[in-house]
């Protein structure tokens, strides 16, 4: 089991570390493509789907998934402006108007979840949503823990990067 981990996890971690926890490059690699299918069978028996709403259910999760990634990528390219213009000494109306693109990303963000959400009410069942909901949280942070640890292990073994 430790080094069934150690593959699922070792790609993320490198590019992680070479890009940056929220600047990965576009669209997931093979490793993130395995993590996703995995995360994909989990949600199928923790949910305990059948064909037909397992096949509504991901149509939906991955144009939501979809989605997300791209506003993702679209707020992390405002914040890397931001960034810019910190170095640039950009004037103050320049920055409020990045800073107004970022809100409306968020609030875009916040509404693509919630329709998610409201179209979710179609495939599954309350409960089945709920347990949707806890999944998603608990995933996320195995997967961020599995990530330290394997960083922390990493460290050890070759000494803390310079």
């Amino acid at each position: 089991m430790k080094h069934f981990k150690w593959a699922m996890l070792a790609l993320p971690v490198f590019l992680i570390s070479a890009f940056g926890q929220d600047q990965l490059p576009p669209g997931p690699g093979p490793a993130m493509q395995r993590v996703e299918a995995y995360k994909k069978i989990k949600l199928m028996e923790v949910l305990k789907l059948d064909e037909q709403t397992a096949i509504k259910f991901f149509s939906r999760y991955n144009t939501h998934s979809e989605s997300i990634r791209e506003l993702n990528q679209r707020r992390n390219a405002l914040v890397d402006q931001l960034q810019a213009m910190g170095r640039t000494k950009a004037g103050d109306a320049e920055i409020e108007k990045v800073i107004k693109q970022l809100i409306n990303s968020e609030s875009e963000l916040l509404d693509v979840r919630t329709k998610f959400f409201t179209e979710l009410k179609e495939v599954l069942s309350i409960k089945q949503i709920a347990e949707f909901i806890v999944f998603e949280r608990n995933f996320n942070q195995n997967i961020r823990e599995m990530l330290r640890d394997l960083a922390r292990e990493r460290e050890g073994k070759f000494g803390r990067p310079q």
